[in-house]
């Protein structure tokens, strides 16, 4: 036993004498700290706080309005390069101007397709707090849902490296702005220029298409969309325009000096060919509510029916309504019950009548598909887009000639076309074979108001001068 002891005793030793090292490390230590912060005369306790003093502010001025930089005219702090410090927000409190992350200097650039005002002036070189405080003071001052590919814009940065003004043509007429105001701030505003409307009176005669017609008058490309519009529940103006057919037309246009801004409204128009002759005039009642008014032809009534002539504005019929033809990518004998439509994919396409979206996803074979519900049990089939409108869900409620869809070739299908189809009562029917509804004519107390504005449109348009053919006019 005594021999364990020995042994046991030896074992120990060497663990006492690493406990005494430690100790010895400690304690080294405790002596360097006792120096450094209450002995040495930098950097004890004693002479930091004696240090602080003497940098406190004075005791009859609170040390938040002590400036921690001179002050500039505006009361601002202000740097020792000129610059101004703080920038007011638009709720009225003042927050810290960015600093400026840019040299002076000018941008120029177009807003590409999917920029939003926040992209755009970020991948011009904006830090997150230049670019919020642009942002800011554009509140209330642009719409920001009317920024569009292809605006022109203009960003400047100033001497101090600071953004001076953001510039962004929204349009023809609108130009808004972000400037630096004498109080360090950025200022939104928006410059409107001035314009003027004329009301201007055009005719021509087809040779090729309602569009050549139309840009061969002088006019723009823009008139043939309006054109079609007013006609759209009468003419097919792929399949119904034939060489040698007229138009004539009176249209509200918007100049700005002699530069057109836009078409406003068409007041009349009148369209002959081997399809007929077709005429509308623009009314609006007295007592309409909204000051908007309707297109009617020259006995008053109604130019709108429950049924456009066709869902896009230019196509052409690429296969009809037929009950056993030949499926041209399952080559078996299925009933086409619809109208197909080629046209460019992206083409927009209508709703054919006021009604409610039924139905909006993909559908197999029948590709991106809205269906809408009409009065009368009617039901409108677009399938095979290519996408659809932004914007628009089941049960939303769209009038006639809104844009719902994109022309595609989704699904079974060989190449881009809309087939349209149109459901009576839960059957398939041939669209060609419905019978269109017309809308409410003029009431009657607004008769002789409207047979006045009819006459006076009328007299217009029969001034209209048409020159005559080429081919025509050289043979005499």
């Amino acid at each position: 036993m005594a021999s364990m002891r020995a042994v046991s005793y030896q074992k120990g030793a060497p663990a006492r004498r690493g406990g005494g090292l430690v100790l010895l490390v400690l304690a080294a230590l405790v002596v360097v700290n006792l120096y450094v912060f209450v002995w040495d005369k930098d950097t004890s306790v004693s002479a930091i706080k004696r240090e602080a003093a003497s940098k406190s502010p004075t005791p009859d001025m609170p040390a938040a309005a002590l400036p921690s930089q001179p002050l500039d005219a505006s009361g601002h702090g202000a740097r020792t390069d000129g610059g101004s410090t703080d920038a007011r927000r638009s709720d009225g409190g003042s927050t810290l101007a960015a600093a400026p992350v840019g040299p002076p200097g000018v941008i120029d650039g177009k807003v590409s397709k999917s920029d939003t005002l926040g992209r755009l002036l970020k991948k011009s070189g904006l830090s997150a707090n230049e670019t919020d405080e642009v942002i800011r003071s554009l509140a209330g001052v642009l719409d920001f849902k009317t920024i569009r590919a292809g605006q022109p814009y203009r960003i400047e940065r100033g001497p101090d490296g600071r953004v001076k003004n953001f510039e962004l043509v929204v349009s023809k007429v609108l130009t808004v702005r972000s400037e630096r105001a004498a109080t360090g701030e950025l200022v939104g505003k928006a410059d409107s220029a001035q314009t003027r409307t004329e009301i201007k009176t055009i005719g021509g005669r087809i040779d090729s298409s309602l569009y050549a017609a139309i840009k061969g008058a002088g006019e723009n490309a823009a008139l043939v969309d309006f054109f079609v519009d007013v006609f759209a529940y009468d003419l097919d103006f792929y399949n119904d325009t034939h060489a040698g057919d007229t138009f004539r037309v009176v249209v509200e246009k918007e100049l700005k000096d002699n530069e057109l801004v836009r078409y406003k409204r068409i007041l009349a128009a009148e369209y002959q060919g081997k399809a007929g002759t077709f005429r509308t005039f623009y009314f609006t009642p007295e007592d309409s509510g909204n000051g908007t008014g309707n297109y009617f032809d020259e006995h008053g009534t109604s130019s709108e029916k429950t049924l456009l002539k066709t869902p896009l504005k230019f196509q052409r019929i690429s296969s009809g309504f037929d009950r056993r033809r030949m499926h041209p990518v399952l080559h078996t004998t299925r009933a086409h019950l619809g109208i197909d439509y080629a046209a460019p994919t992206g083409t927009p396409v209508w709703a054919a009548a006021n009604g409610t979206i039924s139905h909006r996803a993909p559908s197999g074979g029948a590709g991106n598909l809205v269906m809408i519900r009409h009065d009368g049990g009617i039901e409108t089939a677009y399938m095979h887009l290519s996408k659809f409108a932004d914007g628009q869900k089941v049960g939303q409620r769209v009038a006639a000639k809104t844009v719902i869809g994109y022309v595609g070739t989704t699904g079974l299908s060989t190449g881009p076309h809309l087939h349209f189809g149109v459901r009576q009562n839960g059957a398939y029917i041939d669209p060609s074979k419905l019978t269109p509804v017309k809308g409410k004519g003029v009431a009657a107390k607004d008769r002789e108001a409207f047979k006045a504005e009819a006459v006076r449109l009328q007299a217009l348009l029969t001034g209209v001068t048409i020159a005559m053919h080429q081919d025509a006019a050289s043979a005499e």
